[in-house]
């Protein structure tokens, strides 16, 4: 009669389970420590592979809504430099009108002429001189093209931008002579001309503000809905996962046990049989 002795398996299964146990407990508490169930690729690839994707997004949203606020802030500059410009120019009108008046001497002109260069030259100043970030806004040379041009990236991939064309408005700052009669003539068509263009400019740039900030508003509702769909896979559930975590450990006790109890038979039998 022969008879086998299996001294050996049950330690090596209560090895497997205690080991088994051990990464399940440390796969846990990096969980639990990190806040994210997405410790490692190998937790879960897809998921980790769509979050990263979502939280690119995110992070892309963040920087599109701050380049739009940018150039809103750019634009309100500008629009602030147009309106002085317009200003100078509506006063230059009256003061044109109030020179076709033949009540008025030849010196009276000669008096108003000079009001009238000094705000053209105030209306040349602010068009030279008007800057957002040393990038010069209404000589038309601004713009990553010099061409009066300005790009912002509104969105988080390539292709979501915004053009906004802000011309030489020097041009439209009429030169105006009310000391001659043909001076007079023509200086308000050119006088109406000038603020024809300044209007439809300063509309340009108060349609890309209104535009931007809408874009604000729809980038920022698409950076939330992200953020929770990033969340909703990374994030860790603390009830659930410290149940897991409880559980692992009594699970663990309970092999430890089970393995000295495995390893007290193997050392009886060999007693025994020595």
């Amino acid at each position: 009669m022969s008879f086998r002795l299996n001294t050996g398996i049950a330690s090596q299964q209560s090895n497997l389970y205690s080991n088994q146990n051990s990464l399940n407990i440390n796969k846990s508490l990096d969980a639990l420590s990190s806040g994210t169930k997405l410790t490692q690729a190998a937790n879960d690839a897809a998921s980790l592979a769509i979050s990263d994707k979502l939280l690119a997004l995110v992070a892309g949203s963040g920087q599109a809504i701050q380049n739009s606020n940018e150039s809103v802030g750019l634009f309100q500059v500008a629009d602030g430099g147009l309106s002085g410009i317009e200003d100078n120019t509506q006063r230059i009108r009256v003061l044109t009108l109030q020179a076709a008046n033949d009540t008025l001497s030849a010196d009276d002109r000669a008096n108003i002429q000079k009001e009238i260069d000094g705000l053209s030259e105030s209306s040349l100043d602010i068009a030279n001189s008007t800057s957002f970030n040393g990038i010069n806004l209404l000589d038309g040379t601004g713009g990553s093209d010099g061409n009066g041009t300005f790009v912002t990236q509104t969105g988080a991939n390539s292709g979501e931008t915004q053009s906004t064309s802000i011309s030489d408005i020097r041009s439209s700052i009429p030169t105006v002579d009310v000391t001659t009669q043909a001076g007079r003539d023509a200086a308000l068509a050119d006088i109406d001309s000038g603020l024809n263009a300044i209007s439809n400019t300063r509309s340009t740039i108060g349609a890309a503000q209104n535009s931007l900030i809408s874009n604000v508003r729809n980038t920022s509702v698409t950076q939330i809905n992200a953020a929770a769909a990033a969340s909703q896979l990374r994030d860790v559930d603390f009830a659930q996962e410290s149940a897991n975590f409880s559980r692992q450990n009594i699970l663990a006790q309970t092999g430890a046990f089970a393995q000295a109890q495995a390893n007290s038979r193997n050392s009886n039998i060999t007693s025994l049989l020595g």
